[in-house]
């Protein structure tokens, strides 16, 4: 029994070692075939890695400051405390990123800018229509990352993680194309985010600055009427004063002033001067009440021509640089010898021109866009995996063949 045990175990290992014998007979009288497939499949990958693969551009582009643009008050220990991170909020993005998604805004750039023939963009323009959208080529850059919170055991607080920027890539068979459309993508996605700060500010600052105007009438209305007042009470206290001129220095004799709360005993002299300085508080009221009103006029005129401005463009670009022009037109036939007329012209440049510097000069690229010089797709890989097919298919067709022989 222990015999034929050892049989059948050497005639299992004789019959493993001629499959064995068997596979690499046939490989080696199908290495022909199998070399000229293997050749073949190589290189139709080489081919198709030259026709089909594409040079990827990838750029940074970073965000200036505080997005949008944070107007600052005289105050500035209480800027230094409420003074907000650089960078756009989450929030603010997304409403953003709505807008430059979308194919119609994009289509608008393009005609603003006289791009919609170019045949880059028409590639864009396709990618835009779709499902995906340009999702895969821009990225928001947090300077919180999950990571950074595991490894540092806190979490990022909101107010501290804004997207401070955005990581654009693109693919092209023309690396040249791809660098361009790289940087076309920064410029588009900054234009809109200024078109849709703009838009929003301009539209509703005519109404603001009406709404400001009949809050300081009102106000100096009021003030009108305390003077009045004040004056009045004046007048009588002169009277009283004038008909007992030996009260004014005997503090015995003093008229009664009555309140809901208390009773004050005052000299008629002691009210007469309370009330001329609350009669002179009065009156700067109402001055610093019409000096601020004149001002709101001059903003409403200003943002109605500057609305106009946004009503005739798509782009953000245009409208920042289109505000100086505005500017002048507005405070052409104005009295720049006043200091209120000159006050309003000196802040509207100083918004301009800090606008102009953060949109404009502060957010751009610090990192590319790059001019690729390799394919995305790897040459070795592309010759393993090719290789790996060619093996493959040769194994399939020697054997193949020999199966149909022997059948």
């Amino acid at each position: 029994m222990h015999n034929e045990v050892k049989k059948i175990e050497g005639d299992d290992i004789d019959e493993n070692v001629l499959s064995v014998a068997d596979l690499l007979k046939t490989i080696w009288q199908g290495r022909r075939t199998l070399l000229v497939i293997t050749l073949l499949t190589v290189a139709a990958g080489l081919a198709g890695r030259m026709l089909f693969s594409e040079y990827k551009s990838e750029g940074f582009f970073q965000f200036g400051g505080t997005i949008p643009m944070v107007k600052k008050t005289a105050d500035k220990d209480k800027d230094k405390e409420k003074e907000p991170s650089p960078g756009i909020k989450l929030a603010d993005y997304k409403r953003y990123a709505a807008a430059f998604k979308s194919n119609e805004r994009f289509t608008d750039f393009l005609v603003q800018h006289k791009l919609e023939q170019s045949p880059s963009t028409n590639a864009l323009r396709r990618s835009f229509a779709s499902r995906e959208g340009i999702s895969k080529w821009i990225d928001p850059v947090f300077p919180f990352t999950k990571l950074d919170a595991k490894e540092l055991l806190e979490d990022p607080k909101d107010g501290n993680n804004n997207v401070i920027g955005l990581r654009i890539s693109y693919d092209d068979k023309d690396p040249k194309v791809a660098q361009s459309i790289v940087g076309l993508l920064g410029r588009y996605t900054q234009d809109t985010i200024v078109y849709i700060i703009y838009s929003d500010i301009l539209r509703f600052k005519h109404v603001e600055m009406t709404a400001k105007i009949t809050a300081l009438d009102n106000e100096i209305i009021e003030n009108n009427e305390r003077l009045a007042h004040f004056r009045r009470s004046g007048d009588d206290l002169k009277k009283i004063v004038t008909r007992y001129p030996d009260a004014a220095g005997q503090a015995s004799r003093q008229v009664v002033s009555i309140s809901d709360e208390t009773a004050r005993y005052l000299p008629p002299v002691t009210q007469l001067m309370t009330t001329e300085v609350l009669a002179s508080e009065a009156m700067e009221k109402i001055h610093k009440a019409r000096r601020e009103q004149q001002q709101n006029i001059l903003l409403r005129e200003y943002y109605d021509k500057a609305k106009t401005l946004v009503d005739n463009t798509k782009s953000g670009e245009d409208i920042l640089r289109g505000l100086e022009p505005v500017k002048t037109e507005v405070f052409k036939d104005k009295n720049m010898e006043d200091d209120t007329v000159k006050e309003v012209f000196n802040q509207i440049t100083i918004d301009n021109q800090t606008a102009i510097s953060l949109y404009l000069e502060k957010s751009r690229f610090i990192a590319g866009p790059s001019l690729p010089e390799n394919l995305s797709l790897r040459l070795s890989v592309t010759v393993l995996f090719s290789l790996f097919i060619g093996l493959m298919l040769s194994f399939a067709v020697i054997f193949g063949r020999k199966s149909l022989q022997e059948n």
